[in-house]
């Protein structure tokens, strides 16, 4: 739909969601883009659905190893195709 969710930190308790122009994160260098699948929802379902994810992925709940952008991107991609992340893309977290 032309638009990329993502969850980073902050120190309020407020939504770590953002949204912006695919592969565009300014700050950030990513390493290679994934197909996990296509979903059937359109735009507003999908802000709906990032919406409701809001409530678990707050700014100040982000943690490197256990709630980070890959944990929120696993639970995104179940919700909207059905097929989780890859296991290798999250490994660090796992082992640290």
């Amino acid at each position: 739909h032309g638009v990329e969710y993502a969850f980073g930190a902050h120190d309020a308790p407020t939504t770590g969601i953002f949204e912006g122009e695919p592969k565009k994160c300014a700050g950030f260098t990513f390493r290679k883009s994934i197909l996990i699948g296509r979903t059937d929802l359109g735009p507003k379902e999908v802000r709906g659905l990032m919406e409701k994810l809001a409530d678990n992925y707050t700014g100040n709940t982000y943690n490197l190893i256990t709630k980070n952008c890959n944990h929120f991107c696993n639970d995104a991609c179940l919700k909207l195709t059905g097929r989780p992340i890859p296991r290798w893309v999250n490994r660090l977290a796992r082992i640290g």
